[in-house]
């Protein structure tokens, strides 16, 4: 019985995956349906928050919600084709940029537009990626002063996908947990 007690506070080995980083990036480009649940972290010049996240992908349309933790709806953004709604303290508003509406109304510099990308370990345009030694995304530096480290992949279905972002600035830094992927 004390052997068994023993195994189990034992700690369970790094997995590692291994991909061929073109064909990984391909395979990416082609999932464009999926759903996220986690937390994002944000913390600025003058201002943090953490909130719970759910991101659900389709083609051509998303719906990010964050929420407190308790419950409490801070905001929903929903994209349908080129125009963007946010939901935020009982009003809604409407833009063709997600990041320009959220940064006009909440002061968060949060680049909507790329996180899709970002969240799946795909490169976006105009970065400059690093890749770890077993094909997978582990960094982006972009053109607008992001970078972006991926980390915790694990297999997803068919795919194997990060569960940590970090996106930071010089003054900014968006922490994104992701506890479940779904796609569909």
């Amino acid at each position: 019985m004390l052997l068994s007690l023993l195994s189990a506070c034992t700690t369970r080995p790094d997995v590692t995956y291994s991909v061929d980083a073109k064909a990984n990036q391909i395979k990416l480009q082609n999932l464009h349906s999926w759903r996220i649940n986690g937390k994002l972290a944000y913390q600025g010049k003058e201002e943090r928050f953490s909130a719970t996240l759910n991101w659900q992908q389709s083609p051509d349309e998303y719906e990010l919600g964050l929420s407190s933790f308790i419950g409490t709806r801070i905001l929903t953004l929903h994209k349908n084709g080129a125009l963007v709604t946010l939901e935020y303290e009982d009003k809604d508003y409407q833009h063709q940029n997600a990041s320009e509406l959220l940064y006009e109304l909440t002061g968060w510099p949060i680049p909507v537009e790329q996180i899709p990308l970002w969240i799946k370990g795909q490169v976006s345009p105009d970065t400059r990626p690093l890749f770890s030694d077993n094909g997978l995304l582990q960094q982006l530096n972009t053109a607008q002063g992001w970078q972006v480290n991926m980390s915790d992949y694990r297999p997803t279905g068919a795919y194997i996908l990060p569960y940590n972002l970090e996106l930071k600035t010089p003054t900014e830094l968006i922490r994104i947990r992701v506890n479940t992927w779904q796609i569909n």
